[in-house]
């Protein structure tokens, strides 16, 4: 299969040399694009345009080159001018690489052309790198490698998301004796009330992210330990410099902590529009979803749905899985059975409301708590994150937590969890 590539970005067309899935790659400029187009039009009923391209610089139409592939950048044709070019070569195979649209209804209207069409589309926010992979999983049906990353995100902010994720990586590292990283990458709000802070946060390795200069090693040192083989790194504090990270420098940083440890947490929090979020979705092999019982939850996670998560990330097609907190028993309230079935998601945890969190939020003693209660509820979470990537426990912890073991196995949430093995 011979490539043809219509974009301005020579490590994309690196990344597909280094793939060796394809005999050649050749770059073609949009200006040979247009003069292509201009002489479709006036030579209509022409059965070539070999004039005007010699055999290298283009390919032949017809079924002598049914094997070739396009893949052609929103940044230099826009939908119109690639349907257009399929016109003249029905034969070979269109990847279309999408812009980021602050309007989901022109994303939508793009993506739906590009399926009238038979085009492949490639979602924006990846780095040339990525884009690679996803056009081999789009081509060749590549399964993507397991990145030993899980993603939370929450319906609404002050869900008590970070608070939740902190204890579960801590859980995770007794349990299982692995080592766990978390990465705060809400860039709304850094992830340090509750707790005494004194790393470094994201916005002060801005410079070394967006310059791809940040090693594994450095980046455990600039991140705070927080329990026995558990590191925390605090996100971002500058609210001016959240739409400044780049793709690149985000999926570097996911990168080096992959380096460093065995599974990666992150806090995406509740504003997938950004460079953060978006890599944090990307990167993942599991979405934790946190909910709580109100129709504003309920509500806004639609509408996140709709416009941002199922058109760019395909949420429908990712493995995700409801966390609710700080959930209330009453006769009036929805529980977490009657909730999952409403989102059509399943459940992997319930954490009650605690009447002491805001004091020791206050006091900064989060991480120092025990409620046996809360503590239960997140045990099922991380076995739910163990079974997922084949990971046993280690025998003392399995004792420790035997009786919250023996009932979450027959948990129904548990059939949902899909194992990968060699994680």
């Amino acid at each position: 299969m011979n490539v043809y590539v219509v974009a301005e970005d020579r490590r994309l067309i690196e990344a597909l040399r280094i793939s060796n899935d394809y005999g050649s790659v050749s770059s073609i400029s949009k200006e040979m694009i247009a003069v292509l187009l201009m002489e479709a039009e006036e030579r209509e009923n022409a059965v070539s345009f070999d004039s005007v391209f010699t055999d290298s610089d283009f390919p032949k139409q017809g079924p002598a080159s049914a094997s070739d592939l396009w893949i052609v950048s929103g940044e230099c044709l826009d939908i119109y001018e690639v349907i257009a070019l399929r016109a003249h070569y029905t034969a070979q195979t269109f990847v279309y690489l999408l812009n980021h649209a602050p309007d989901f209804m022109v994303l939508k209207t793009t993506q739906s052309l590009c399926a009238a069409h038979g085009i492949r589309c490639v979602m924006p926010n990846l780095t040339p790198e990525q884009v690679a992979r996803e056009i081999g999983r789009l081509c060749f049906a590549k399964e993507l490698p397991t990145s030993k990353v899980i993603t939370a995100i929450g319906a609404l902010p002050q869900l008590g998301l970070t608070s939740s994720l902190l204890v579960t990586g801590m859980q995770l590292a007794r349990l299982s004796g692995k080592r766990i990283g978390i990465l705060g990458l809400n860039g709304w709000n850094p992830g340090d009330i509750g707790i005494k802070y004194e790393a470094k946060y994201l916005d002060e390795l801005w410079g070394s992210l967006q310059g791809r200069q940040l090693q594994g090693g450095e980046l455990v040192n600039k991140m705070q330990q927080v329990a026995s083989g558990v590191h925390y790194l605090a996100g971002n504090r500058d609210l001016k410099k959240l739409y400044y990270y780049h793709t690149d420098g985000i999926s570097w940083l996911i990168e080096k902590a992959r380096e460093c440890f065995d599974l990666v947490l992150i806090d995406a929090g509740s504003y997938p529009d950004h460079a953060l979020s978006a890599q944090s979705i990307y990167a993942a092999d599991l979405l934790l979803v946190q909910m709580n019982q109100s129709q504003a939850a309920k509500e806004q996670w639609k509408r996140m749905c709709e416009h941002i998560l199922n058109p760019v990330f395909h949420l429908e097609s990712r493995q995700a899985m409801l966390l609710f907190n700080r959930m209330l028993r009453s006769p009036d309230m929805e529980n977490e059975k009657q909730l999952s079935r409403q989102l059509d998601m399943p459940y992997v945890g319930s954490i009650p409301h605690v009447p002491g969190f805001y004091r020791s939020e206050a006091e900064k003693s989060l991480l120092s708590q025990q409620w046996p209660e809360y503590d239960k509820e997140l045990i099922k979470v991380c076995r739910a994150i163990l079974h997922y990537y084949g990971i046993s426990m280690q025998p003392t912890s399995d004792r420790s937590a035997s009786s919250v073991a023996s009932k979450s196995v027959k948990g129904s949430w548990l059939r949902w969890v899909k194992p990968l093995k060699e994680a």
